[in-house]
């Protein structure tokens, strides 16, 4: 390959991972949101913001059946719907953070501007995604490096511009991070769609399925041990963030700590998930034992500085190395997900293990989210640092749980199928033989 075609495969390459940079929105919603509530809008809302989590586990699949059965020769497949709801998230990024009083309508701008932003943000990515596998071949265990390149950009991004805001105006610290983010995925999504529309030839081609099918071949067959243990070691990763950086808030650390919080466990993310995509290669018992000890860590140092009276920097440093150790342990469910979902049932595909984490993703949130909301509640209560314990308590009975249910099959890459991006049209014959339905051709290339 001559030296202009290696720079048009990276800069491709780059291209098509650019939809991973709304990673730093969906951690801005994780991490900030508790603290955005309490001084913003109603904590009442976070009562209700599960409601918003779980919402994709809907929408998606309705979505996946409508994509599939719209014989879009024009734009192809995904290339009208990739720009619609990456602009759709993106605005609705910026009306989520612009509550700018604790009334009911801080509490609506919030409950609602997340509710669409989220599932906006899912069909984004997924469409994103979709265009991306069929380009270069993606796996789904080997995350490319453009992809991890891009999901940290957007965690720095978000921190940092949010530092830098609240020096100028703290009043306005979350509207402005949400502007500079929602406008840095605008200018992504357009440059993504523009530079991938002609990539992909559009052929015509639909499946034909009824929404019961489509739902019945994401969430039927599942095996429930391995799954129910991914979610919810998938849960404990995002109780700890949250508290861990609304405990920063709760004592008054300041902008800058709270930030700096929130950084050190996006860093420790990054570089651990880093090394787990080079020495991880197969899922396994001891993966487990070292999420959990990881997790239990963190929760202790969190509790140790909720309780103990430590001078100086001894209490913000506990909650630094909590951080820390969240992050790490969070690359490392992750990864162990991703191996999990090989095989989490029969004749799975790239797409539905794609769609299948993103939407464990939204049910460890909204998992996360009721714990804040008892954390929250205690802490207006209580104007107690150690309403915290609510968090850390619900963190570790989830990673007991999950321990105590995961898989002790030790299963690599290799020993699952291969995964083809769409089920052959064999298989979906089959599958959709006993209700009659009939299917149509359908090329593995076509949008």
């Amino acid at each position: 390959m001559s030296i202009t075609g290696k720079t048009e495969g990276k800069l491709q390459k780059t291209v098509l991972s650019c939809d991973t940079f709304t990673t730093g929105c969906l951690a801005m919603c994780l991490l900030f949101v508790a603290p955005y509530a309490v001084s913003f809008g109603s904590t009442l809302v976070l009562w209700f913001l599960p409601i918003a989590c779980l919402l994709p586990f809907v929408v998606l699949p309705l979505f996946y059946t409508l994509v599939h059965r719209v014989d879009t020769t024009l734009f192809g497949r995904y290339h009208l719907v990739m720009p619609l709801a990456g602009f759709t998230a993106a605005l609705f990024f910026v009306y989520a953070f612009a509550a700018t009083d604790g009334g009911a309508l801080g509490a609506c701008s919030i409950f609602f501007g997340l509710t669409v932003f989220l599932s906006s943000v899912m069909i984004y990515r997924y469409c994103a995604f979709s265009v991306r596998a069929r380009l270069l071949d993606e796996n789904i265990v080997a995350a490319s490096p453009y992809n991890i390149a891009f999901t940290v950009l957007g965690g720095i991004v978000a921190i940092g511009t949010f530092i830098g805001f609240f020096y100028y105006d703290q009043a306005t610290a979350y509207i402005n991070t949400a502007y500079v983010l929602a406008s840095a995925c605008t200018v992504l999504v357009i440059v993504q769609y523009l530079s991938t529309f002609y990539s992909i030839p559009q052929l015509s081609g639909k499946r034909v399925q009824s929404v019961k099918n489509v739902f019945r071949s994401f969430f039927s067959g599942l095996d429930l041990r391995m799954y129910f243990s991914a979610l919810l070691f998938n849960a404990v990763f995002a109780v700890l963030g949250a508290s861990v950086v609304f405990f920063a808030y709760q004592l008054g650390f300041g902008a800058l700590r709270v930030a700096g919080t929130a950084g050190a466990l996006v860093g420790c993310y990054a570089v651990a998930e880093c090394a787990c995509v080079f020495c991880v290669k197969h899922r396994s018992k001891g993966l487990s034992i070292v999420a959990l000890t990881v997790f239990c860590a963190a929760a202790v140092s969190i509790a140790v500085a909720a309780i103990v009276d430590l001078a100086g920097g001894g209490r913000a440093a506990c909650v630094v190395v909590a951080a820390g150790l969240v992050g790490a342990g969070g690359a490392i469910v992750v990864r162990q997900t991703k191996l999990r979902f090989l095989t989490v049932k029969p004749r799975i595909t790239s797409g539905a293990v794609f769609i299948l984490m993103e939407l464990t993703a939204c049910a460890a949130a909204a998992i996360s989210c009721v714990a804040l909301a008892a954390t929250v509640a205690v802490y207006g209560g209580t104007g107690s640092t150690l309403s915290v314990l609510c968090g850390c308590g619900t963190a570790f009975v989830l990673a007991v749980a999950a321990f105590a249910v995961a898989g002790k099959k030790r299963t690599k890459p290799a020993d699952a199928p291969g995964l083809s991006y769409e089920p052959k049209t064999g298989e979906i014959d089959k599958s959709l033989s006993v209700d009659g339905e009939s299917v149509d051709d359908e090329s593995g290339d076509d949008q």
